[in-house]
């Protein structure tokens, strides 16, 4: 890869501004029905199988920006002087912020889920073959 004479990459994190794109992302109807429908479901039946692994749930959660990054700036970018385009290091404080939200959503709400095939809630038991994930994420 070729950079300029002198040219530094950004890899600080603009604290701000990763706020601001977690804020927009949580206000979008389309994003919140994805994360709902792939993503909490995804992870519910992970966890009910016995395959999920916490450590990489920040990676799966980036997912949820890297799928969305042309809707976020197509839609929100003529709102904010700085780019909503996210370097590494801000899309891992994005992911981990995700991250904790759906733990927080999964482990909060672990009697229901929002089923996507079905259009409603439904009990997590579903997803998870009868078995009960609170306090899962505790470990």
């Amino acid at each position: 890869m070729r950079t300029l004479i002198g040219a530094t990459k950004q890899t600080s994190v603009r604290k701000q501004i990763v706020e601001d794109v977690f804020d927009t992302m949580e206000n979008d109807e389309r994003i919140m029905r994805n994360y709902e429908i792939s993503f909490l479901t995804n992870i519910a039946r992970k966890v009910g199988s016995g395959k999920f692994d916490k450590s990489k749930l920040p990676k799966l959660m980036e997912y949820l920006y890297t799928n969305n990054r042309d809707h976020l700036i197509n839609k929100y970018q003529r709102f904010y002087d700085q780019s909503l385009k996210l370097n590494p290091a801000e899309r891992k404080e994005l992911a981990d912020m995700w991250s904790d939200k759906a733990i927080d959503d999964i482990s909060d709400n672990y009697d229901e889920l929002y089923n996507g095939r079905t259009g409603k809630y439904e009990p997590i038991k579903k997803f998870t073959k009868g078995k009960k994930i609170a306090g899962i994420f505790l470990k």
